[in-house]
């Protein structure tokens, strides 16, 4: 994990669940500062003590998903699996130069799942719009202790440098979350009950004109759905 996350000391790094502290040992030889954020208070207080010597590292008792990325420009962490959903799109919201994390193998299956397959799923879009995912390695659950009943895989999270421009952020995540409530359903048809819920009828119709692919929403890629969400943003713009 530090290999992968090319850190140097001009590097300013988020650890988001620290946990015993072992990965943050390691990290803090390397960066030039660490912030390491976590929850539970008993583990916080367990670090505040048994790391109070380590100049470059700052020890943060909280949410990191509500901190906020805190100045960092990487982020490395072997995070709780349960809030994996939501450090991804913690991750999206923030610009970082890089993220290295673990995480469940079937987890990361849905992050690199490709558009018509069966993992192929909203966090997929919202982080493949943003970024791009490469699998380091695979981790079998005999290299913990004690032994998970899943299997991990190591994975790189960059920025896209064909970042899709996308117009109206919150529109986009709110249009991609209602159409994968029914991944399975021709396009058109959520599409058109997605307006009709969300629009008036006046902006409405002019909305039902837009050119649609004869796609199944889990068919969409996220290139696609980027150039969907724009097309109903620039509507919205000319009506207003």
């Amino acid at each position: 994990m530090v290999a992968a996350a090319q850190l140097s000391r001009e590097d300013r790094l988020l650890e988001v669940g620290p946990g015993l502290g072992f990965l943050t040992e390691e990290i803090v030889k390397h960066a030039g500062n660490v912030v390491a954020v976590e929850k539970d208070r008993t583990l916080a207080r367990h670090l505040m003590d048994h790391l109070s010597k380590v100049r470059n590292l700052s020890i943060v008792q909280g949410d990191a998903l509500i901190a906020g990325k805190l100045g960092c420009t990487k982020l490395v962490s072997s995070p709780p699996y349960n809030i994996s959903s939501k450090l991804v799109l913690f991750i999206t919201r923030n610009q970082f130069d890089l993220a290295v994390l673990l995480f469940q193998d079937e987890f990361v299956k849905r992050l690199t799942a490709k558009s018509g397959s069966r993992e192929y799923g909203r966090l997929t879009v919202a982080l493949q719009g943003f970024a791009r995912t490469e699998i380091i390695m695979k981790v079998p659950r005999s290299a913990f202790y004690p032994s998970p009943k899943v299997d991990s895989a190591l994975i790189v999270i960059k920025p896209r440098t064909d970042l899709l421009q996308i117009r109206d952020l919150s529109l986009f995540e709110d249009l991609v979350r209602s159409l994968f409530t029914q991944r399975r359903r021709r396009l058109k048809t959520v599409l058109m009950k997605y307006i009709e819920r969300r629009y008036p009828p006046r902006i409405g119709s002019l909305l039902a004109l837009l050119d649609m692919p004869e796609k199944r929403v889990f068919q969409m890629s996220p290139t696609e759905l980027v150039e969907l969400a724009n097309k109903i943003t620039n509507t919205l713009q000319e009506v207003k």
